[in-house]
């Protein structure tokens, strides 16, 4: 699908230099349409998670994925918000950032702020150089 601009306008600013600045606006797709009766996982575990049981039922079964999967991985950001029982949108909203964001840093694709870096510390509860570990990429396999 090819997204063609819906506006674009050319501006020649003044200046000691001539320049053409382009400036376009391209339309958002759509998200897809869902399918009939289908439940977005992220929904339904929000949901559970109302519960204080199933919270703590998922909680330990994030526990059991840290300690069973990534027990012989190098120290990750993953691992660490795993033991302790959290999902990316917790650590996000304990650390005032987004879930998005967490993704991405636990996928190696952002290289994050030192600010950064501390409150996702403080939110874990380890020290910054462990959180530092965690990111550098010569642990990225």
């Amino acid at each position: 699908m090819e997204l063609l601009p819906t506006k674009v306008f050319e501006e020649r600013p003044t200046s000691t230099a001539p320049c053409n600045v382009i400036y376009a606006e391209f339309p958002v797709p759509a998200k897809p349409s869902k399918i009939a009766g289908a439940i977005d996982i992220d929904d339904l575990v929000a949901e559970f998670e109302q519960s204080n049981e199933a919270a703590e039922a998922i909680a330990k079964g994030r526990q059991w994925v840290a300690k069973s999967f990534y027990h012989n991985q190098p120290p990750a950001i993953a691992l660490l918000r795993l033991q302790k029982g959290w999902s990316q949108a917790e650590l996000a909203k304990r650390a005032s950032t987004s879930q998005s964001y967490i993704a991405r840093l636990e996928l190696g694709n952002v290289d994050p702020q030192i600010s950064t870096i501390i409150k996702i510390a403080r939110a874990l509860g380890v020290p910054v150089a462990r959180v530092v570990e965690a990111i550098s990429p010569e642990n990225e396999q």
